[in-house]
């Protein structure tokens, strides 16, 4: 409970809406596969904003195919492609794939930032930890350029 409220303060803080379902965490592989093909449909952006809104802010089940379906076909996906990656799941080995990169790489949860190729945030985050961050980054940088 802690920790929602924190979140959700957080969330508020960024004047961003904060409605997920209390009390489901959905799987989120078939969404992931959906996200592939808008990617390769040149919506990648319209579909992971529409399904992150439907998450985050209008407790939709982004585990439920028939709702991942409206979702994607609403953001403009071809009907028949939804509907075939549903069933085929053709991009799930590329999913797991990216998954267990993700995995080896020490990213345990999401949202997960990168920077420099070697510096991991991870999780829902106050300002104040990338502000932080980014000190740590440039304190690092002087001073390997000072010792070079």
């Amino acid at each position: 409970a802690e920790h929602f409220a924190s979140v959700a303060q957080m969330f508020e803080d960024c004047g961003f809406a904060y409605a997920p379902h209390p009390e489901r965490v959905p799987n989120t592989h078939l969404a992931l596969e959906l996200c592939e093909l808008a990617r390769a449909a040149g919506l990648h952006s319209e579909y992971h904003g529409a399904v992150m809104v439907g998450m985050w802010e209008q407790e939709l089940d982004v585990a439920d195919p028939a709702v991942l379906s409206e979702v994607a076909i609403g953001v403009g996906l071809d009907p028949a492609a939804v509907a075939e990656a549903i069933e085929s799941r053709r991009f799930r080995a590329h999913v797991i794939q990216c998954t267990e990169e993700a995995h080896a790489a020490g990213i345990t949860g999401v949202p997960a930032f990168i920077f420099e190729e070697r510096y991991l945030l991870m999780g829902a985050q106050p300002h104040a930890a990338f502000e932080k961050l980014i000190e740590q980054i440039r304190a690092d940088q002087a001073e390997s350029v000072a010792s070079h």
